[in-house]
């Protein structure tokens, strides 16, 4: 653990460094700045956002009971040992900030969920809340902690929350290096509180960088490219073959890491739109594919 922590460490160390050495202009950055689809931005800001999430062949979902809970008479979650899940989620996301260093956010989740072994289902997911604070507010440079707190107010026993409260610290950054280039970041921990065996906490690290390119008219658009990162620190997993039998394994140690591309288009002064596609870079991962779309108003 202490390994990985040290490199994030670096990383997000080296957003200082550049931010500091780089002369800086008038004005500081603005939630608009950030174009991120997949890495939580930095910087505080009003903003209301609908996203779309689909994520296919979730091979191991009670993984840290990170997505959901242990499955079967021993535990919470689906009534069967899955052995692949596919699902959409619907979020709704509402950002105000008190001054231009603090924010406090909600997120509202609606989850459709299609197993291979359980029934669909689909309903209210597990709802999160916080707030944003900026350490460090600077024209070329910000870092700021945040602290989500999940309610599990999804229905477990159908796949659509994890059955306990879950806590997630973060270091979020963000650097302009050019007037159009800009280098964003993440350290995340989350925290599960409660839960069954199975419960693990999970580390997460995500790296991106965007190029805004104007076009006529006044649009603009920023290719993204994102890499993400998990390692689970505890808990236990569940493997489930085709012919039903099941494996339980430690959890722990296990790392995923996933490759996000996509563009986001400014396409008025105050809305603009991401769309995304992502894939795992590891043999281990949450799922095999994800896209996602999402429009972001700047009220």
């Amino acid at each position: 653990m202490s390994r990985h922590v040290c490199r994030l460490i670096a990383v997000l160390w080296s957003f200082v460094a550049v931010g500091t050495a780089t002369a800086q202009p008038s004005g500081v950055p603005i939630v608009r700045d950030s174009n991120v689809g997949y890495i939580d931005p930095a910087i505080p800001g009003d903003i209301l956002r609908f996203r779309f999430d689909a994520a296919f062949r979730n091979v191991e979902p009670a993984r840290a009971e990170f997505f959901y809970p242990r499955s079967g008479a021993a535990g919470p979650g689906p009534r069967l040992a899955e052995t692949s899940v596919d699902y959409q989620e619907l979020n709704a996301y509402l950002e105000t900030a008190l001054n231009p260093r603090v924010s406090l956010f909600v997120n509202t989740p609606a989850r459709f969920l299609n197993p291979e072994v359980n029934d669909n289902a689909s309903g209210f997911g597990d709802l999160d809340a916080g707030f944003k604070y900026a350490l460090v507010h600077s024209p070329r440079f910000v870092a700021t902690t945040q602290l989500r707190v999940f309610a599990p107010t999804g229905h477990a026993r159908e796949g659509l929350g994890n059955d306990h409260v879950s806590l997630e610290p973060a270091l979020l950054g963000y650097t302009m290096l050019s007037k159009r280039l800009s280098l964003e970041g993440e350290l995340r921990y989350w925290i599960p509180i409660g839960g069954t065996d199975f419960a693990g906490d999970v580390l997460r690290y995500g790296i991106g960088a965007g190029y805004w390119l104007p076009l006529q008219r006044g649009w603009q658009i920023a290719p993204v490219a994102e890499f993400v990162g998990w390692t689970v620190l505890g808990g236990k997993t569940t493997r489930t073959f085709p012919d039903g039998g099941t494996l339980i394994e430690d959890a722990e140690g296990t790392t995923l890491v996933h490759a996000k591309l996509g563009a986001r288009a400014r396409v008025a002064s105050r809305i603009d739109v991401f769309g995304g596609y992502g894939r795992p870079l590891t043999g281990d991962a949450w799922y095999e594919d994800t896209f996602r779309v999402e429009l972001r108003w700047h009220y």
